[in-house]
């Protein structure tokens, strides 16, 4: 059986051309039981080019012995974009095809082929870079996570010059932001890590089964929490798991890195976990906040 989005495509323009008719021969037409197509219809009507007042289609389906199309919003019949709107799409498709990982290449490009042979200026083709991402790095991730597999990482710090191995168990990818991330459980450090992939700059196989914990955090937590640290270049491993704004390098090896974290009582735990390797820069409330945690450990 059809999928729902197309089943739904063939559905308007069918109704169109047999307007009138019942339930039953919907059903039989579509090969789907009355209740499914019932369901479509449902979704038909809340379909328009606008949301706002008289922007959707219209269907009276209260008789299930004669439903009518009163009126399609033009959806009954192939879409023309112009030519802005074919660009614009391309543009999205464009970007989309450098994340094989969350949408199907051969998809893709297959699109960006039809709709780039539909555009007179053929010349004008538009190109979209988002990351640099290895192919051969990001097939490696994909296949340990399809065979639940541990693998060997060389990841970079923010400037690169810092390169650390570790052993980690892949769970997903995703893209925010613009970039891809490759979520996964840190061997080493015994805890959830959100690698970017753009920063691994090896991946080895390895024989060892992959070991997740049974319960991960949820990757829709936001990270709202905006500060500057000053820290020594050694320790930049430790800001795996948060969103670099900012960095900025000096001569006598320490980095002031302005960021973005999910908690500011966590950002105040690892500070003071590194010894006098990272020092707090602003805001206010982040020192502060140091100060009566130091203060109350005497």
């Amino acid at each position: 059986m059809a999928n729902d989005l197309e089943v739904l495509i063939e559905m308007l323009p069918w109704l169109v051309a047999n307007n009138g008719a019942s339930l039953s021969e919907i059903s039989e037409h579509f090969d789907i039981t009355d209740k499914y197509a019932l369901a479509l219809i449902g979704q038909l009507v809340v379909t328009g080019p606008d949301q706002g007042g008289g922007g959707l289609v219209d269907i009276d389906f209260e008789d299930s012995d004669s439903i009518y199309v009163s009126d399609a919003k033009s959806l009954d019949r192939p879409i023309k974009f112009s030519s802005f709107e074919a660009m614009s799409l391309l543009g999205g498709l464009h970007y989309l095809e450098q994340f094989p990982h969350v949408a199907d290449a051969s998809v893709v490009s297959g699109l960006i082929s039809k709709i780039q042979s539909l555009i007179p200026t053929v010349e004008n083709s538009i190109s979209v870079v988002a990351q640099n991402l290895s192919p051969e790095i990001t097939e490696s991730i994909n296949q340990a996570i399809k065979q639940n597999r541990a693998i060997g990482i060389d990841y970079a710090a923010i400037s690169k010059d810092d390169i650390s191995h570790r052993i980690i168990d892949p769970s997903e990818v995703y893209v925010r932001d613009d970039f891809a991330y490759l979520k996964a459980w840190c061997r080493e450090s015994q805890a959830w890590r959100n690698f970017r992939i753009d920063r691994i700059m090896g991946c080895t196989e390895t024989e060892l089964p992959s070991n997740l914990p049974e319960v991960s955090p949820e990757l829709e937590a936001t990270q709202d929490y905006l500060a500057a640290i000053e820290l020594d270049k050694a320790y930049y491993g430790q800001l795996d798991q948060v969103e670099i704004l900012s960095f900025k390098e000096y001569m006598w090896h320490a980095v002031e890195v302005e960021m973005k974290v999910y908690s500011r009582e966590w950002l105040i735990s690892m500070i003071l976990a590194s010894g006098g390797r990272i020092r707090a820069l602003r805001p206010p409330d982040l020192i502060s906040g140091l100060i009566e945690r130091a203060q109350g450990w005497e």
